[in-house]
């Protein structure tokens, strides 16, 4: 039950919110393990100029970025899986958006189970509900 929250820059604004979800959500599932019915995706696309790397904006610097957040459960993922995660993400986002600023970020939070949750139960409960 991933939450991914992405935003996204490119020099040319251009509408790719559709195959980011679509692109976050399947390495999400293939990398991490997570299930794709599960994942929720926001995408916010945001204009070059209001984006600033070193005090330049994207307009200047003619390069894409991101900033990727995912949240998954704590424990549930091993660092070489989110390594991978890491690369692949980067990789698929390059190709989606074109070259992209080496100030491109994906951040992994991994909440505790018992602070995590959808539907109003945490994964903690949700874990004991099918183990016990």
């Amino acid at each position: 039950m991933p939450f991914i929250h992405v935003r996204y820059s490119t020099p040319v604004e251009k509408d790719l919110r559709q195959p980011l979800a679509a692109f976050l959500t399947e390495t999400t599932a293939k990398v991490l393990g997570k299930k794709a019915d599960l994942t929720a995706v926001v995408v916010e696309q945001v204009p070059p100029a209001h984006w600033f790397i070193g005090n330049q904006s994207l307009t200047e610097h003619r390069k894409a970025t991101f900033f990727v957040e995912v949240r998954v459960t704590r424990g549930t993922n091993v660092k070489e899986e989110k390594a991978a995660y890491l690369r692949e993400v980067f990789r698929g986002l390059e190709s989606l958006l074109g070259p992209v600023h080496p100030e491109s970020y994906i951040h992994v939070h991994q909440p505790d189970g018992d602070a995590y949750g959808y539907g109003g139960l945490s994964q903690d409960a949700r874990w004991h509900r099918t183990n016990t």
